[in-house]
């Protein structure tokens, strides 16, 4: 398998093409990729108003309302960025979800409980990386928030969702090549099964439980949806 530098090689993916409902593999890694810079990428003034754009689009109220909002005032983006750190780079913050598999699926939750997320670095965490390395995928050349290269935690959730863009845009090859993508899609299948679709009800759960915008539990939903929806096509 050969490497594909296009994922995420933008400043930020073209929201307007994203979250198609077509199942053309170069559309599906579109989605893919723009659900992957939400949250590889800390928020600015510029990526914001091309969610503004895409929103219009999509005729989604609720994003069109909350993105309306934050890029009415600059205090209003500047805590969208605190609300970035706050959630998942800042465990003494007082609303840290842990935007990692493995933490995600080992935590314990009991009802009236704070969540107890488990270890950053655990089983899901070497599965990942094992199907990273199958397919000659590397998380730390696509242009992302610096810090996150500085983790390396490739069950990050912005990577698994780079890995299936990633794995789309090489089918899209193979399909233009007239080849075979039996495997290629094979792949695909197993990664939303073994992965990201067992842990992302988790973590959107997870996001519920915190005080925040709605902004990053808004895209988690559509993640989750997108994911599930694919698992089922």
């Amino acid at each position: 398998m050969n490497s594909l530098n296009t994922v995420l090689s933008a400043p930020f993916p073209t929201p307007t093409l994203a979250l198609t409902t077509s199942v053309a593999p170069e559309n599906r890694a579109q989605a893919y990729e723009f659900l992957a810079g939400i949250f590889l990428k800390e928020p600015t003034a510029e990526i914001l108003s091309e969610l503004k754009s895409w929103a219009q689009v999509s005729a989604d109220e609720e994003i069109q309302i909350l993105l309306a909002k934050i890029a009415r005032e600059d205090s209003l983006l500047a805590a969208l960025k605190q609300e970035y750190y706050d959630l998942f780079f800042v465990p003494v913050s007082g609303r840290f979800v842990p935007p990692f598999e493995s933490a995600v699926i080992s935590a314990s939750r009991e009802e009236g409980e704070k969540t107890k997320f488990g270890s950053f670095w655990g089983l899901e965490t070497a599965k990942v990386s094992d199907f990273y390395a199958h397919a000659e995928f590397r998380p730390e050349q696509l242009t992302v928030f610096e810090p996150l290269r500085q983790i390396n935690l490739p069950d990050h959730i912005g990577f698994e969702l780079a890995f299936m863009a990633y794995l789309c845009r090489w089918q899209a090859r193979l399909e233009s090549r007239g080849s075979a993508t039996t495997e290629i899609q094979a792949a695909q299948a197993s990664f939303l099964t073994r992965h990201l679709n067992r842990w992302l009800p988790l973590f959107a759960g997870d996001l519920g439980q915190t005080r925040q915008s709605g902004y990053y539990p808004y895209f988690t939903k559509i993640a989750q949806e997108l994911c599930a929806q694919e698992e089922r096509s």
